[in-house]
């Protein structure tokens, strides 16, 4: 059941990095920001790969399937917790 939904939520992990690595590093906007784009870009993708990924490769060998769940769960809370911080950052 835990393997499962590891996989399960590890590939809607993947499918909503994808969309945020195709809009932050294909982005047309302003070339004024198009640094920022890049640089979020980079640690969403960092971010990615720290924690959905170890935990898909966990979900898949079968091994460890509550720290499978919980790598692939980290990576939307901690996005939202750094998204968070950033619309913070440039509201002030």
């Amino acid at each position: 059941m835990l393997r499962t939904a590891a996989l399960v939520i590890g590939s809607l992990d993947t499918i909503g990095f994808l969309f945020l690595a195709q809009l932050l590093f294909l982005s047309t906007s302003d070339p004024a920001t198009k640094g920022l784009d890049t640089a979020f870009g980079w640690a969403v993708t960092a971010l990615f790969g720290g924690t959905t990924l170890p935990g898909l490769v966990l979900a898949a060998l079968d091994r460890a399937p509550r720290t499978a769940l919980s790598l692939a769960l980290a990576f939307p809370a901690v996005f939202m917790l750094l998204f968070g911080a950033l619309v913070i950052a440039f509201a002030m």
